[in-house]
């Protein structure tokens, strides 16, 4: 079931790169320039980054399940933090897109908003994976340093002011 639910993800995730390459903004002299979408990127904000996270999203967990061994083993809570931790460095992704592209400032809060709710969690998820038994050792560094990168741009940028 796994591996049908990961197909299903992997192919949702192709059609959102789909519609993000046909939904971007890209100038007439581009060519065949086949980063030019990516370029674009922040021109029909947040539309266009919310397609690309999701066409990364859906890729990306699609190949986990699929690529994932059956047995279940532990670390769910780290497994979680790790979740979390991918959500907050993919939320602060948009709210800098935004901020780059100086698009309506209250959009752009939101999405920092929730990047600092994800922070909150994430300190939570953190502490309850340290003591967790059995540990999931992989899902635990990683969400820790991507938590730790994520929470370190966050709380600067907000102390910042975004600038």
């Amino acid at each position: 079931m796994k591996r049908i639910s990961g197909g299903v993800l992997m192919a949702a995730g192709a059609l959102g790169f789909y519609l993000f390459a046909l939904h971007a903004r890209v100038p007439q002299d581009a060519g065949l320039d086949a980063l030019a979408p990516v370029r674009a990127l922040g021109a029909r904000y947040p539309a266009d980054v919310l397609l690309f996270l999701g066409g990364l999203w859906g890729v990306g967990l699609g190949f986990v399940l699929v690529a994932a061994p059956r047995s279940g083993g532990g670390g769910r809570v780290a497994r979680a933090h790790l979740l979390n931790a991918l959500l907050l460095v993919s939320t602060l992704f948009a709210a800098w897109v935004g901020s780059a592209a100086g698009k309506e400032a209250r959009v752009v809060a939101a999405f920092g908003t929730a990047a600092l709710a994800q922070i909150a969690v994430g300190l939570i998820l953190l502490v309850l994976s340290f003591f967790e038994r059995p540990k999931g050792v992989v899902p635990l560094l990683l969400g820790t340093v991507a938590f730790l990168g994520g929470a370190t741009v966050g709380v600067l940028a907000f102390l910042w002011g975004g600038a």
